[in-house]
């Protein structure tokens, strides 16, 4: 008896093509929002220690009732609180699974060295009244 074979195998194409590649993760959004935010804490930060020594070069009255010293420490808050939120947001970023973590550690060392720095200043300006 003749033997029953399956159809015959399909020969491989002559060009074979290359497999596309996968496509780069993408930046992530926590991260680029994180990046932006510091950045503007930074810079908020770094105006309002400027008007403060401005302010103090100039000889506007700086006591704890003036308006110009209350201004200064509510946009020192306000910058404080910025810097803070732009570190949670690259902490989300950073763990955010198939993103890429630039703009995150970015934002987070930014705000981080903001919050810190401005810790310094505030000590040191607090032992030398």
């Amino acid at each position: 008896m003749a033997e029953l074979q399956g159809p015959a195998p399909i020969p491989p194409p002559r060009f074979a093509v290359p497999p596309t590649p996968a496509p780069a993760p993408r930046h992530s959004g926590l991260g680029i929002a994180s990046f932006v935010i510091a950045l503007i804490g930074f810079v908020g930060m770094f105006l309002t220690f400027a008007v403060a020594g401005v302010l103090r070069a100039s000889g506007v009255p700086t006591g704890a009732h003036d308006p110009a010293s209350i201004l200064v420490g509510l946009a020192v808050i306000l910058m404080g609180l910025v810097s803070l939120i732009a570190v949670g947001l690259g902490v989300g970023g950073l763990f955010q699974t198939g993103r890429r973590k630039l703009f995150a550690s970015l934002g987070l060392g930014i705000a981080v060295f903001t919050v810190l720095s401005t810790a310094g200043l505030i000590i040191l300006g607090m032992s030398r009244s």
